[in-house]
Protein backbone atom coordinates (compact mmCIF):
# COMPACT_ATOMS: atom_id res chain seq x y z
CA UNK A 1 0.00 0.00 0.00
CA UNK A 2 1.47 3.11 -0.94
CA UNK A 3 0.64 6.92 -2.16
CA UNK A 4 -0.86 7.65 -5.83
CA UNK A 5 2.76 8.73 -7.19
CA UNK A 6 0.90 11.44 -8.35
CA UNK A 7 0.46 12.99 -5.08
CA UNK A 8 3.81 11.47 -4.18
CA UNK A 9 5.86 13.71 -6.61
CA UNK A 10 4.32 16.80 -5.20
CA UNK A 11 5.03 15.84 -1.56
CA UNK A 12 8.00 15.05 0.89
CA UNK A 13 9.33 11.35 -0.11
CA UNK A 14 8.28 9.08 2.62
CA UNK A 15 9.75 5.52 3.50
CA UNK A 16 10.54 3.10 5.92
CA UNK A 17 12.23 -0.45 6.24
CA UNK A 18 11.53 -3.42 9.02
CA UNK A 19 14.44 -4.90 9.44
CA UNK A 20 14.37 -8.72 11.77
CA UNK A 21 17.84 -9.29 13.33
CA UNK A 22 18.62 -12.96 15.64
CA UNK A 23 18.06 -11.94 18.77
CA UNK A 24 22.34 -12.76 19.34
CA UNK A 25 23.02 -9.92 17.69
CA UNK A 26 20.94 -7.14 20.08
CA UNK A 27 24.16 -5.98 21.90
CA UNK A 28 26.12 -5.04 18.26
CA UNK A 29 22.63 -3.42 17.41
CA UNK A 30 22.06 -1.48 20.80
CA UNK A 31 25.79 -0.36 20.06
CA UNK A 32 25.04 0.65 16.65
CA UNK A 33 22.32 3.12 17.70
CA UNK A 34 24.18 4.24 20.78
CA UNK A 35 26.91 5.61 18.30
CA UNK A 36 24.58 6.99 15.94
CA UNK A 37 22.67 9.05 18.87
CA UNK A 38 26.83 10.06 20.51
CA UNK A 39 28.16 10.73 17.08
CA UNK A 40 24.82 11.80 14.71
CA UNK A 41 26.69 9.96 12.05
CA UNK A 42 23.92 9.87 9.22
CA UNK A 43 26.48 7.85 6.92
CA UNK A 44 25.79 5.00 9.37
CA UNK A 45 22.12 5.25 9.09
CA UNK A 46 22.68 5.72 5.56
CA UNK A 47 24.43 2.50 5.35
CA UNK A 48 21.20 0.78 7.59
CA UNK A 49 19.59 1.50 5.07
CA UNK A 50 21.24 0.67 1.80
CA UNK A 51 21.89 -2.97 3.34
CA UNK A 52 17.71 -2.86 3.71
CA UNK A 53 17.35 -1.85 0.27
CA UNK A 54 19.85 -4.48 -1.28
CA UNK A 55 18.11 -7.34 1.21
CA UNK A 56 15.43 -6.41 -0.20
CA UNK A 57 16.62 -6.20 -4.13
CA UNK A 58 19.05 -9.19 -3.85
CA UNK A 59 17.79 -11.43 -1.44
CA UNK A 60 20.89 -12.28 -0.91
CA UNK A 61 22.61 -12.57 2.99
CA UNK A 62 23.41 -9.17 4.15
CA UNK A 63 25.91 -8.10 6.42
CA UNK A 64 25.58 -4.58 8.05
CA UNK A 65 28.72 -5.04 10.13
CA UNK A 66 31.01 -7.61 11.84
CA UNK A 67 29.03 -10.48 11.42
CA UNK A 68 25.47 -9.50 11.70
CA UNK A 69 23.30 -10.22 9.19
CA UNK A 70 19.77 -9.33 8.17
CA UNK A 71 17.16 -12.25 8.56
CA UNK A 72 14.27 -10.51 6.77
CA UNK A 73 13.07 -7.00 5.76
CA UNK A 74 10.08 -5.44 4.39
CA UNK A 75 9.57 -1.97 3.24
CA UNK A 76 6.63 0.78 2.67
CA UNK A 77 6.01 4.24 1.15
CA UNK A 78 3.19 5.73 2.41
CA UNK A 79 2.30 9.10 3.50
CA UNK A 80 2.92 12.63 5.50
CA UNK A 81 0.37 13.95 7.04
CA UNK A 82 -0.76 17.60 6.90
CA UNK A 83 -0.42 18.29 10.42
CA UNK A 84 3.49 16.94 10.70
CA UNK A 85 3.94 18.86 7.92
CA UNK A 86 2.32 22.24 9.81
CA UNK A 87 4.32 20.80 12.56
CA UNK A 88 7.43 20.81 10.59
CA UNK A 89 7.15 24.64 9.51
CA UNK A 90 6.23 25.65 13.29
CA UNK A 91 9.47 23.97 14.18
CA UNK A 92 11.60 25.46 12.03
CA UNK A 93 9.40 29.14 12.97
CA UNK A 94 9.80 28.82 16.64
CA UNK A 95 10.57 26.61 19.11
CA UNK A 96 7.77 23.96 18.80
CA UNK A 97 8.01 20.34 20.09
CA UNK A 98 10.18 18.03 17.77
CA UNK A 99 9.72 14.71 16.93
CA UNK A 100 10.66 12.48 19.69
CA UNK A 101 8.97 9.30 19.83
CA UNK A 102 7.71 6.12 17.54
CA UNK A 103 4.53 4.96 17.57
CA UNK A 104 3.48 1.32 16.60
CA UNK A 105 0.48 -0.72 16.51
CA UNK A 106 -0.38 -4.28 15.21
CA UNK A 107 -3.13 -2.54 12.85
CA UNK A 108 -4.78 -4.83 10.11
CA UNK A 109 -5.43 -2.34 7.36
CA UNK A 110 -8.86 -1.38 8.39
CA UNK A 111 -7.37 2.67 8.51
CA UNK A 112 -7.05 3.83 4.99
CA UNK A 113 -4.27 5.86 4.38
CA UNK A 114 -4.89 9.68 3.62
CA UNK A 115 -2.93 12.69 4.35
CA UNK A 116 -5.42 14.06 7.19
CA UNK A 117 -5.68 10.59 9.23
CA UNK A 118 -3.71 10.77 12.31
CA UNK A 119 -4.70 7.92 13.81
CA UNK A 120 -3.05 4.35 13.92
CA UNK A 121 -4.95 1.32 13.58
CA UNK A 122 -4.52 -0.62 16.92
CA UNK A 123 -7.30 -3.54 16.00
CA UNK A 124 -5.02 -6.29 16.62
CA UNK A 125 -2.77 -4.18 19.70
CA UNK A 126 -1.21 -1.04 20.75
CA UNK A 127 -0.06 1.40 20.07
CA UNK A 128 3.28 1.36 22.14
CA UNK A 129 5.03 4.48 22.32
CA UNK A 130 9.02 4.00 22.11
CA UNK A 131 11.33 6.69 23.00
CA UNK A 132 14.05 7.77 20.00
CA UNK A 133 15.96 9.29 23.25
CA UNK A 134 16.15 5.73 24.89
CA UNK A 135 15.62 3.01 21.48
CA UNK A 136 16.65 4.98 18.47
CA UNK A 137 17.54 8.48 16.56
CA UNK A 138 16.48 11.60 15.42
CA UNK A 139 18.59 12.92 12.91
CA UNK A 140 18.56 15.86 10.61
CA UNK A 141 21.14 15.26 7.03
CA UNK A 142 20.07 18.36 4.34
CA UNK A 143 16.45 18.06 3.11
CA UNK A 144 16.46 14.54 4.87
CA UNK A 145 15.03 13.69 8.37
CA UNK A 146 16.35 10.44 9.49
CA UNK A 147 13.72 8.22 12.48
CA UNK A 148 15.31 4.60 13.95
CA UNK A 149 13.80 2.67 16.75
CA UNK A 150 14.84 -1.05 17.81
CA UNK A 151 11.91 -3.12 19.77
CA UNK A 152 12.74 -4.43 22.71
CA UNK A 153 12.86 -7.90 23.67
CA UNK A 154 11.02 -8.54 26.63
CA UNK A 155 7.24 -9.74 25.95
CA UNK A 156 5.86 -7.65 28.76
CA UNK A 157 7.51 -4.37 27.84
CA UNK A 158 7.26 -1.68 25.88
CA UNK A 159 7.10 -3.36 22.44
CA UNK A 160 4.19 -6.25 23.80
CA UNK A 161 3.37 -8.03 20.26
CA UNK A 162 5.63 -10.25 18.51
CA UNK A 163 4.08 -8.05 14.90
CA UNK A 164 4.39 -4.94 14.14
CA UNK A 165 2.14 -3.74 11.31
CA UNK A 166 1.58 0.04 11.46
CA UNK A 167 4.34 2.65 12.85
CA UNK A 168 4.24 6.85 12.91
CA UNK A 169 6.52 9.57 14.17
CA UNK A 170 5.33 11.71 16.75
CA UNK A 171 5.97 14.48 19.01
CA UNK A 172 5.18 13.62 22.27
CA UNK A 173 4.52 9.69 23.94
CA UNK A 174 0.66 10.73 24.14
CA UNK A 175 -1.76 8.81 21.75
CA UNK A 176 -2.91 10.81 18.77
CA UNK A 177 -4.02 12.64 18.17
CA UNK A 178 -3.12 14.74 21.55
CA UNK A 179 0.42 14.14 20.07
CA UNK A 180 1.01 15.05 16.55
CA UNK A 181 1.74 12.42 14.05
CA UNK A 182 4.68 13.44 11.38
CA UNK A 183 4.09 10.56 8.91
CA UNK A 184 2.45 7.08 9.16
CA UNK A 185 3.83 3.88 7.77
CA UNK A 186 2.11 0.84 7.08
CA UNK A 187 3.45 -2.75 6.47
CA UNK A 188 0.85 -4.70 4.39
CA UNK A 189 3.16 -7.76 3.34
CA UNK A 190 5.17 -10.21 3.84
CA UNK A 191 4.21 -9.64 7.82
CA UNK A 192 7.63 -10.59 10.07
CA UNK A 193 6.95 -12.43 13.53
CA UNK A 194 9.45 -12.39 16.09
CA UNK A 195 7.98 -15.72 17.80
CA UNK A 196 8.53 -15.97 21.24
CA UNK A 197 11.49 -17.84 23.36
CA UNK A 198 10.71 -21.14 24.81
CA UNK A 199 10.40 -19.26 27.92
CA UNK A 200 7.90 -16.94 26.90
CA UNK A 201 10.06 -14.20 28.14
CA UNK A 202 11.56 -12.72 25.25
CA UNK A 203 11.43 -13.05 21.78
CA UNK A 204 13.33 -14.73 19.33
CA UNK A 205 14.08 -11.82 16.45
CA UNK A 206 15.25 -8.34 16.93
CA UNK A 207 13.05 -5.45 14.98
CA UNK A 208 14.83 -1.98 13.75
CA UNK A 209 12.37 0.07 12.14
CA UNK A 210 13.97 2.82 10.09
CA UNK A 211 11.89 6.11 8.58
CA UNK A 212 13.00 8.33 5.96
CA UNK A 213 11.75 12.14 4.80
CA UNK A 214 12.90 13.33 2.00
CA UNK A 215 11.48 17.19 1.86
CA UNK A 216 12.42 17.75 -1.84
CA UNK A 217 12.65 14.96 -3.96
CA UNK A 218 14.22 14.41 -7.16
CA UNK A 219 11.05 14.13 -9.71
Amino acid sequence: MGIDKTIRDRRPRDWAYRAAFAREDLPALQEMIRQIRATHDTDMIENFNSKCEEKLQTGNSVIIMDDVEIKAVTKTEDLVVNDGLEQCISIILSNATRWSYMHVSKGNGSIPLDINNTTLDNSGGGPWELSLDKYGWAEPRGMKLFFGCIGPQDTDGDLGTSSINEMAIGNGSANFPSSIMLNREIFPYNTLERDYSDDLQVYKYVFIFSSVIEFCPVA
